[in-house]
């Protein structure tokens, strides 16, 4: 128990510092002033509870009471919830779950990923201006890098699952199914109509 007061006390300084830093923070805690959402990792089952005031995000490690929202989510899926157009795709694909209002989840994840933090100047009154430029610059061509690596990388196993070991169909075979779905809805439609008639 005391280990988990430290982390949720470590998470909790964390993501308030960072919040202090960022310009667009206030308006988007404001937004989801009140609410109590609970977060699990899929893998660990170790639910934290984010309680989010105008003020502040205060972390618990327990909640008595019924949270307004709860996601339990994959670990390798943290990284798509960046971006508010997947979370259709990571519910449907069994990487999230939502018990709750899908409008909180989308706010929540704006909340913590979409911070509007000028490094450089915040770090050019420590370091003097020509060093932060730097780190921040080599700091996003790293992003860059990294964000290209991880999309080579996810696209090179989608191939190799559906190519080569042949876990999973291919788009081509998925629209051919599909397709095939269809023709069998219109003969079915249209037997029907011909019962119906025969019957009548």
């Amino acid at each position: 128990m005391p280990l988990d007061n430290l982390v949720c006390g470590l998470l909790e300084t964390g993501v308030n510092k960072l919040h202090q830093l960022d310009s667009s923070a206030p308006q988007k805690r404001k937004a989801l002033n009140g609410n109590i959402i609970g977060v699990s990792l899929k893998e660990i089952e170790k639910p934290l509870y984010f309680v989010i005031s105008n003020q502040q995000i205060d972390l618990l490690s327990r909640f008595e009471g019924q949270a307004d929202c709860f996601i339990r989510v994959n670990a390798l899926a943290l990284i798509e919830l960046q971006d508010n157009h997947q979370l259709t795709n990571l519910i449907k694909s069994g990487q999230l779950e939502v018990d709750g209002d899908i409008k909180i989840v989308q706010q929540f994840a704006q909340l913590l990923t979409e911070m509007e933090i000028d490094w450089e100047e915040h770090l050019s009154s420590k370091i003097g201006d020509l060093l932060a430029h730097k780190l921040v610059y080599h700091a996003k061509q790293c992003k860059k890098l990294v964000c290209k690596q991880s999309k080579k990388a996810h696209q090179q196993l989608s191939e190799i699952i559906t190519e080569e070991l042949k876990l999973a169909p291919g788009p081509l075979e998925v629209a051919y199914f599909c397709d095939q779905v269809s023709d069998i809805e219109k003969q079915v439609a249209r037997l029907d109509k011909q019962l119906a008639n025969y019957f009548n």
